[in-house]
């Protein structure tokens, strides 16, 4: 039979077991952290923590399940947009004759 939440606060090897997770999961942490101060004022969130499947990973507060402020929550998105044609092509997408209604 299953232990119940209660029981499971009582049980000495389940309290290690979450205690051993939360410390790997700040030891993982502190090193993307100590990754991201050696790439200095430069860091352009490249080193943002994936999955296999590409998904970034955040990281939050294991005791309280606050999101932490710090580089290991800040998404950099580049904000280059292409730049349209020089020429009047644009004109036959957009009406740009403005009148007073």
């Amino acid at each position: 039979m299953p232990y119940t939440q209660e029981e499971l606060k009582d049980l000495a090897f389940y309290q290690n077991l979450i205690n051993e997770d939360e410390q790997n999961y700040l030891v993982e942490r502190e090193r993307l952290q100590s990754i991201v101060a050696m790439a200095g004022s430069g860091y352009d969130g490249s080193l943002l923590t994936r999955d296999e499947s590409g998904t970034i990973k955040l990281f939050e507060n294991p005791y309280t399940g606050q999101l932490y402020d710090d580089e290991t929550t800040t998404l950099f998105v580049p904000k280059v947009v292409d730049r349209l044609r020089d020429d009047d092509s644009i004109n036959e997408i957009l009406n740009r004759n403005i009148s007073e209604l």
